[in-house]
Parts: C-alpha cells; structure tokens; sequence
C-alpha cells in the first residue's frame, strides 16, 4: 500500500504534465533490437509428441524393415523422425526435385495426405527389381522417373500402404486410397499453403546411402481422432489373422527329435567287450512301468510302450512339467 500515490501527489503530477515539467517524450529504442512481425506469412515449426502417431510409427519401423530387407536383399536400418508441425506451404518448399511423391486418400478420414520417398531410395528399389547389383552413387540431379520406374516403385508404395493400413487399426481403421503420383512438388499441392499439417517419417539407411520416406497428415483431418492421438496409453495392437496362421503353420511344420528311454542299467567294460546275441540285459524299469518320452533332450513325456499297425509305439498318459512352469 506505500507505493499508491496520495491525492497531493496525483494533482502535482496533473500539474506538472500540463506546464510540460514532467518530459512524456517516450524512451528511443535502437532500430536494431526491434524487427518487425509478419502475422501473414510467418513460419512454424514445432516438434510434437503424439502418443498415437509413435505407435503407428513403431509398428510400421518392423514391419517395413522387414519387407524392404526381404526387397532389397541386405540388412535395411529404420529410424524414426521426430514428428513435426510445420504449414503446407514450408514443407513442400523444402522437398527436391525430383522425389516420389503420391497423394493418397485415407478413408473415412477427410482430405488428402501425401508419401514423400526420396529419389535415390527409389532407384536402389527400381535397380533391385530389375535385377541390377548395388550402385554406391547415385546421380538423381537433372532427371524425372521414367515410367517404367514410376511402374515399379508403386509396387513399394501398395506395400507400404497394406502396412500403414495395418499400422493405424491400432487407433482407429483406415482405407489408404490411392490417387495419384508426382514428381515435382508444384503439382503436389493439394492443401491450401496456410495449413497446417503433421509430418512424421523414417529414415532409411543401406550400406552405401540413405533417405527418407515421410508421411504428410492434414491437421484438419485428424481432428476428429485427436483425442485417440493423444491418448497416454497404446492401445491393444490387433493381431493379424493371416499372421497368425502363417506363424502357427511353422510352429507346427518344425522338426523335433524325439526319443524314448525303455531303461538304464550299468555295466562293466569287460561285460560289454563280451556281449553276444541273445545276452539279456536287466534295465531300472519293469515293463508295466511308464517310459519317459524326450524332446530335445527335455523330458516332456510318460508313456507306455506297444504296439500300432506293426510299428513299435508309445501311448501318452501324462505331461511332465518342469520346476519352471
């Protein structure tokens, strides 16, 4: 309260403002530390953390790690790209000529998204499927695809779509639906400049080179799902039927070794020098006893021995379990 002014003092002030005593010029800033905003055409570019956008990231980095390796027959490296939201207009500006780019619908959400590959992960792709052998440099400058290479780099694109597709029945199903290809980002802009839009990707990286393959999301359109975006929690992945029948079908097709113990029995080296045909040997076990039946080694098995269709045989009566389970 001693800092609010008296009466006295607020009519002295009046006072002095009006015989121009007190100076109301106001303090000059230098030019320099002052620069001037442009409301209409500034830039953002922000990192985000999108707990749903990291899921479907993660699932897409094994799965497309997995089918490019298999593609280009040697080890592929996938990282994950910091997620970033930047305007349309900023973000296409940064991208070459030429890129793949292909414009994609992603049903039932609104708008249209866009999958950028760079140009020299699309000639390694384009080599490979043509039988060539590993280029260690490639000159992308000065040229388009031709095409034949456009033909064969939409192989990779409905790829990477039956995973995205895939990837996104974590949060909520879509239908990637494709429109069409570009490769100058002039006949790629499907967005008003001004939007904003969400930019997540990969980084792929071979023996001799790398590149990236991004994934360009309108703002606008995920906002019906932000809620599931943002969710703390990853929801429960959806297991693939066609998966899980391919996994049960090597489980069940793997070979095992499988033996059956009658007995064991000990005996000197000198009764073994001398066994004849006919010798009978005493074994532990009586013949009503169960034998136990190994796999790998592991005992899995009680049984009992016979025989079936004039082949030796044994018949399960109970399951071993070790200390463990």
């Amino acid at each position: 309260m001693e800092n609010i002014l008296s009466q006295e003092e607020i009519d002295a002030l009046l006072v002095g403002l009006e015989s121009g005593k007190i100076d109301t010029t106001p303090e000059t800033v230098e030019s320099e530390k002052v620069k001037p905003f442009d409301f209409k055409h500034f830039t953002i570019s922000t990192r985000l953390k999108i707990p749903g956008i990291d899921v479907i990231n993660d699932q897409l980095i094994r799965s497309l790690r997995l089918g490019f390796s298999t593609l280009l027959k040697e080890m592929v490296d996938i990282t994950s790209i910091p997620t970033q939201m930047e305007r349309f207009k900023e973000f296409m500006n940064k991208i070459p000529v030429p890129t793949s780019i292909h414009i994609f619908k992603m049903e039932p959400l609104k708008g249209n998204f866009l999958l950028i590959i760079d140009a020299p992960l699309v000639f390694v792709f384009v080599e490979r499927f043509l039988g060539g052998g590993e280029r260690k440099i490639i000159r992308v400058e000065g040229r388009e695809f031709t095409p034949i290479e456009q033909k064969l780099i939409k192989k990779v694109v409905d790829m990477i779509f039956v995973e995205l597709e895939r990837a996104w029945r974590n949060i909520t199903p879509v239908k990637p639906k494709y429109l069409r290809g570009e490769v100058n980002p002039q006949f790629a802009r499907v967005l008003q400049p001004e939007e904003t839009v969400i930019v997540n990707g990969f980084n792929v990286e071979l023996e001799n080179l790398s590149g990236r393959i991004l994934f360009c999301y309108p703002l606008s359109s995920l906002q019906p799902i932000k809620e599931k975006l943002f969710a703390p929690y990853q929801i429960e992945e959806v297991i693939d039927p066609k998966w899980k029948k391919a996994l049960e079908r090597t489980v069940l097709e793997s070979e095992v070794e499988v033996k059956a113990i009658l007995g064991k029995t000990k005996i000197t080296l000198g009764d073994l020098l001398h066994l004849k045909e006919g010798d009978i040997i005493l074994l532990d076990k009586k013949i009503e006893e169960p034998i136990e039946v190994y796999i790998e080694n592991i005992p899995k098995i009680l049984g009992k021995m016979g025989i079936y269709k004039k082949y030796l045989a044994i018949q399960i009566e109970n399951y071993l379990k070790s200390e463990e389970e």
